[in-house]
């Protein structure tokens, strides 16, 4: 619920910048380079996956040092592993995950003497696209399709009422939970499904440092992570897929390098300084 209160305000301050703003002059940018990706949770390690990052938004100043910037942008993220994610496992192939979001950021920029500026804020992504693939084939269980979803597990079992197991996270909570219920199971993955599903929206946390190269043109380092889970995932000690030892929460985790532009930059300092005279 706090995470919903910073957009919130985020929201408010964007309503009322029409009159904070008045007479100032908006500055445009655009921007490309590539993201170095990783998601925390699923036993891949190290930002071995590498996507797109490209877009344009608008810097709205408040004063010549603080700038509230707005950005659209495609944004590609997910994990890479050189062989399979399935434990104990002799398939020689890749573990490739391909998240492709439409992101938002808002962004408060803090700049220092105009070559050096410091910025924190949020972002909303959508999920517009995406891949996995496990030795070659769809990284599935039973047979389900990867897809969007509310990115938790379940049972399988959807003919009864039965304990809510969508956002259990201990695996001790989860096999008591399971045997009270089928207290003739053998193995969780008997009655549970593994989530195959990730969440449409992703929420993150954003720090960004850009540093002035020449006139217009800036190089962006930025750090994202997620607010909340994109999924939720049972992990197996062996290849059978019989004995799940843990459930981990999976987040997105992006480092991104760009160059970005921004016009007008002249004329608005210009004009701040006009209208503060």
């Amino acid at each position: 619920m706090k995470k919903h209160k910073i957009f919130i305000l985020i929201l408010a301050v964007l309503i009322t910048a029409p009159t904070l703003l008045h007479a100032q002059i908006i500055k445009g940018e655009v921007f490309a380079g590539g993201n170095l990706c990783q998601v925390d949770g699923d036993e891949c390690y190290g930002f071995k996956k590498i996507g797109v990052n490209a877009g344009a938004g608008a810097l709205i100043p408040f004063t010549s040092w603080m700038d509230l910037g707005l950005e659209v942008m495609f944004s590609q993220k997910g994990a890479f592993k050189r062989d399979s994610l399935v434990y104990n496992s002799t398939y020689p192939h890749a573990y490739n995950l391909k998240l492709n979001y439409v992101e938002i950021p808002i962004m408060l920029y803090f700049t220092d003497k105009g070559n050096v500026s410091a910025g924190l804020g949020v972002s909303y992504g959508r999920l517009v696209g995406l891949s996995e693939l496990d030795d070659k084939q769809p990284s599935n269980y039973e047979g389900v399709g990867i897809g969007t979803g509310d990115g938790c597990i379940h049972w399988r079992d959807n003919g009864r009422l039965l304990p809510d197991i969508s956002k259990i996270d201990d695996i001790d909570e989860l096999n008591r939970i399971v045997y009270e219920t089928y207290p003739n199971v053998t193995y969780i993955s008997e009655v549970v499904a593994n989530s195959n599903t990730y969440r449409p929206d992703d929420f993150n946390i954003c720090a960004d440092l850009r540093f002035r190269i020449w006139e217009g043109l800036h190089l962006e380092a930025r750090y994202q992570y997620s607010l909340r889970p994109l999924r939720y995932r049972l992990f197996y000690e062996d290849k059978n897929l019989v004995m799940a030892n843990q459930i981990r929460k999976q987040y997105n985790n992006t480092i991104t390098i760009r160059l970005t532009y921004i016009f007008n930059e002249r004329r608005s300092k210009a004009n701040l300084e006009s209208t503060k005279q």
